[in-house]
């Protein structure tokens, strides 16, 4: 059964397994990839390298206008996972993720696989704006990745 707090997508995307993690652990190329339309670009252009690293993002949506995200790392598995946790800009996580697994193929492939899970958001003022992307976006998100590698 579908856990009724998140989405998951996945694609084999044809590159290996070091190139895609490099990618997604680099902030600078978060844009490139981002299916929503909503990141713009890195303030920190540290790549990450470990669970607790934070990197801080310029964002836009329509409904909110403008704003900055810190992101903390909540999962990193060289080669094999990636994640953060996104807060506004000077405050905690507000009880989502973003994760990527990915698992090496034959021929140089990567099935990844990309998990949106908001079911530990508590926040009376987000509850009801979640979903904050649609499983549609995620896909996209990882039809412009593939498309980068």
């Amino acid at each position: 059964m579908a856990n009724p707090g998140q989405f998951t997508v996945s694609r084999s995307i044809d590159a290996p397994i070091e190139r895609i993690f490099a990618m997604l652990a680099d902030p600078d190329t978060h844009p490139r990839y981002d299916g929503s339309g909503s990141v713009r670009e890195s303030e920190t252009h540290v790549v990450l390298s470990d669970v607790g690293d934070v990197f801080t993002m310029r964002m836009h949506r329509d409904d909110l206008g403008d704003f900055r995200t810190d992101n903390v790392v909540s999962t990193f598995e060289r080669d094999a996972a990636i994640g953060w946790a996104p807060a506004p800009a000077g405050e905690s996580p507000i009880g989502h993720t973003f994760t990527y697994r990915l698992d090496a193929r034959d021929k140089g492939r990567t099935l990844v696989t990309l998990v949106y899970d908001w079911s530990s958001v508590t926040d009376e003022r987000v509850v009801p704006r979640l979903p904050m992307v649609s499983a549609e976006q995620l896909e996209q998100s990882l039809e412009l990745l593939a498309q980068a590698l």
